[in-house]
């Protein structure tokens, strides 16, 4: 028969003598954490759908065309709006996820106190960079407005509204980085492991 081990041996996981504070999240980075967080599974979502929609419809254009011999001209139109927004989503998911193309072998070399002063600059950089973008963005709006598609009649507008959205979501997303990087690690108390 096994024994089963004393329950007071048991180490408590809380000391009522001596009662820790609890520490409590900077309010700024849960609001930017979750930015990211949802600006990741809007990109994500805005890419899956534009990819179905773009999918289907020249699946069915092509089933037409050699099926019937005939054409759908909006399943060739269509797709052509939903491409930007396929690549615009793609890239605000990548950039929430942390992927990039950039080598960052050299940047890994340096200390911590080192990259996280490059984190500053290069972020800060990004942020300021992106959100020229946008406001160069706001000019081209006037001329995309007067402009329409010549099978539907779609405002351009439509196609042109994925660059905006791509900018200020990158912008956005950069600029939380930025105070990531700027705030540096978060300082824990003794005894707790920051994971």
């Amino acid at each position: 028969m096994t024994q089963s081990p004393d329950l007071e041996e048991a180490e408590a996981d809380f000391d009522p003598d001596n009662p820790q504070p609890i520490e409590q999240p900077d309010p700024f980075s849960l609001v930017t954490d979750r930015l990211n967080l949802g600006a990741t599974y809007l990109g994500g979502f805005v890419s899956i759908l534009a990819f179905v929609v773009i999918g289907s419809l020249l699946l069915v254009a092509v089933i037409l065309r050699f099926a019937f011999n005939s054409s759908l001209g909006f399943a060739v139109e269509i797709p052509a709006f939903a491409f930007p927004w396929l690549i615009a989503g793609g890239v605000v998911a990548a950039m929430g996820r942390g992927g990039h193309l950039a080598v960052d072998y050299f940047a890994n070399k340096l200390a911590d106190r080192n990259r996280r002063y490059l984190d500053i600059f290069v972020w800060a950089v990004s942020t300021l960079t992106l959100g020229f973008l946008v406001y160069i963005s706001t000019l081209m709006i006037r001329p995309y407005m007067g402009q329409s598609s010549p099978i539907l009649g779609l405002p351009m507008m439509i196609s042109y509204g994925a660059y905006i959205y791509m900018a200020v979501s990158l912008t956005l997303q950069s600029a939380a980085r930025f105070y990531a990087a700027f705030r540096g690690p978060v300082p824990h108390p003794k005894g707790i492991v920051n994971v």
